[in-house]
């Protein structure tokens, strides 16, 4: 390989500018990362985030027990879900210490 390429993770070849690039996004993106963990609001998003991936499935078991049959109950079904994963992102850092 030449000193002009670079092969990166996926095996794909890029330039030293790419790399680079690539590299002070991945730096960029970690700042940010630690400034939100730094920051006091996120702690009752995580907490709230948390405890709600653990409640929201219990909302599911009507739902499924009745079965979906109508739109508006895959519609709520969909929305429960789409909420549950939201919540999962939201506080899976929760306690982690």
């Amino acid at each position: 390989m030449t000193e002009s390429t670079l092969q990166n993770e996926n095996g794909s070849i890029t330039s030293p500018a790419d790399a680079g690039e690539a590299s002070a996004g991945r730096t960029k993106l970690a700042v940010m990362y630690d400034q939100y963990r730094d920051h006091t609001l996120t702690t009752p998003f995580e907490v709230v985030g948390f405890w709600s991936a653990i409640a929201l499935p219990f909302l599911y078991l009507p739902l499924l027990a009745s079965g979906i049959s109508t739109q508006g109950e895959l519609l709520t079904f969909i929305g429960l879900l789409a909420l549950n994963v939201a919540a999962l992102l939201a506080g899976h850092s929760h306690k982690r210490e």
